[in-house]
């Protein structure tokens, strides 16, 4: 559920929503590269895994459908998740309450892709998956072009996954050319904002 504040302001703009966003996958497929370079505009090619989890908050700008300017501010509180075995006891914690959800593979490495099937599951379990957005993110698209061509998942695989997970979009990102990355997470907010029937749209 996505929670109205009535008194909340920042920079003069009334904070209207506020919503969890969780990231998922497994180890080293990209995760935290994609919220570095959401939340900070950074890319750091020595990133580690990621011990437990990180969280960051965003402000998004959003206004009326029927309206040119922004008129409020829905805020992100952005979960990235480590990957790994020993962190699984925490997902049911991690995943809970969350309003929308990004499944990240790595789009040269077929293990990532295996892997989803067992985070696209716990977001059933743990998060109300089957009543939140939840976008596939195949990272590392600047790898496409020099990996061997065995190790890129397939156009068709993809599409059969999110046909069959009923997800509701996929897109290629690459958070070191930072492609896409804006427009992954402006279109979840904007799919968080319409499961919830409200009358705002990211501006």
């Amino acid at each position: 559920m996505v929670f109205k504040l009535i008194s909340t302001s920042t920079q003069k703009k009334d904070v209207l929503y506020t919503c969890k966003i969780v990231i998922v996958g497994g180890a080293s497929v990209g995760k935290t590269c994609l919220f570095n370079r959401f939340c900070f505009n950074s890319f750091n090619f020595d990133s580690s895994m990621t011990i437990g989890l990180n969280f960051h908050s965003i402000n998004i700008p959003i206004r009326k459908k029927d309206a040119v300017k922004s008129s409020g501010l829905v805020i992100n509180s952005i979960f990235d998740f480590g990957g790994q075995d020993r962190f699984k006891p925490l997902i049911p914690k991690f995943l809970g309450g969350a309003n929308g959800a990004l499944l990240i593979f790595d789009l040269t490495n077929p293990i990532s892709f295996e892997q989803l099937k067992f985070w696209y599951d716990q977001l059933l379990e743990h998060a109300e998956g089957s009543k939140i957005p939840k976008i596939l993110v195949g990272s590392k698209s600047d790898l496409l072009d020099s990996s061997p061509r065995d190790k890129i998942i397939q156009e068709e695989v993809i599409k059969d996954f999110v046909k069959e997970k009923e997800l509701d979009g996929f897109f290629k990102t690459s958070a070191l050319k930072n492609h896409n990355v804006l427009e992954v997470f402006k279109e979840l907010n904007n799919m968080i904002l319409r499961y919830n029937n409200t009358s705002y749209v990211v501006s």
